[in-house]
């Protein structure tokens, strides 16, 4: 049971559900409290569209790690599971009723919310990590603009269930107050900035530690016949591309600060907790020369992430400071 655990990958999971709630609790409501209002949506739907989200996510992860194995016992030989602490057939098996339960969940929860389409959404992810483990990773640039795809949906999935709600819930008592329906609107447009910011975030930010992870990978992803970046393009030029988006990502971030806030709590940890890590990390893959070296820079990559996630649950109150 604990191989199988380690086979989902909890800290990721556990930076899923931050995330969630931290979209929720964090960014939403701390807005929604700045006008004295409160979210809609039932604590229980969001704990099944939570528990939707990661059970899929731990599902992705188990059949990645099954059809990996070959590439792992090149890139890290101490570190496979499938096949010699979990038997191939129970990964597999783990992998449909994660999938299959997740699925449900997200069924329950969309037809819930009365947008059975959304069902669409858990659906997709679960074929798209299908097809990512067993074609799409080894093919170029596809497999990372897939995870980055897959990551964005998080904080987005979040917003799509609680905004329209409370738009619906809202709008009828800014109109009673004398406010036009553009006027009305003008406020979720607000929560939908925050939501799509946190969005660009973490489509941008995995789609460099996607390419950090395959710069660290390089040796077995050749050895299978991957056509990652790195490989297809040289190591040199996936490095430039770490460096180019890296530094995307840092104006993006200062432009958000510059054009929403201005406190000096805001600056010092968007600027120190954020901004110095993305720039570390793209410094540190630029001058690595091992497998442990990218590994060490994708994880202050995650670092910033987690910073960023983080930092939501203070726009609130500086924004009713």
């Amino acid at each position: 049971m604990r191989a199988f655990l380690a086979l989902t990958r909890p800290l990721n999971l556990a930076i899923i559900v931050v995330t969630m709630v931290t979209m929720r609790y964090g960014l939403l409501n701390g807005v929604l409290k700045t006008g004295g209002w409160s979210l809609q949506q039932g604590t229980l739907d969001f704990v099944l569209l939570v528990a939707s989200t990661v059970l899929i996510a731990a599902a992705g992860n188990v059949i990645n790690d099954y059809f990996d194995t070959r590439i792992d016992r090149i890139n890290k030989p101490g570190a496979v599971i499938v096949g010699r602490r979990v038997k191939r057939r129970i990964a597999m098996a783990g992998h449909l009723v994660l999938s299959g339960i997740g699925l449900v969940l997200g069924a329950y929860v969309a037809w819930h919310a009365g947008a059975l389409r959304w069902v669409a959404i858990p659906a997709f992810a679960i074929g798209a990590l299908w097809t990512y483990s067993t074609s799409l990773k080894r093919r170029f640039v596809l497999g990372n603009g897939l995870v980055a795809t897959l990551t964005a949906l998080v904080p987005f999935t979040v917003g799509l269930y609680e905004i329209p709600l409370l738009q619906r819930h809202y709008t009828p008592e800014l109109v009673a107050l004398g406010a036009t329906p553009v006027q009305a609107g003008s406020f979720f447009t607000i929560l939908w900035a925050g939501i799509g910011i946190y969005t660009v975030f973490a489509f941008a930010t995995t789609l460099v530690r996607e390419l950090q992870k395959d710069l660290a990978d390089m040796k077995g992803d050749e050895a299978d016949g991957c056509r990652t970046v790195p490989i297809v393009l040289g190591e040199r030029w996936a490095k430039v591309l770490v460096l180019f988006y890296a530094a995307c990502i840092a104006v993006g971030v200062w432009i958000v600060y510059d054009r929403f806030l201005s406190d000096s709590t805001s600056f010092w940890l968007i600027g120190v907790g954020v901004l110095l890590p993305i720039l570390a990390s793209a410094v540190l893959t630029a001058t690595a020369t091992t497998r442990e070296q990218h590994v060490q820079a994708g994880n202050v990559m995650k670092a910033a992430m987690v910073v960023a996630i983080a930092f939501a649950w203070l726009i609130g109150p500086i924004l009713n400071a």
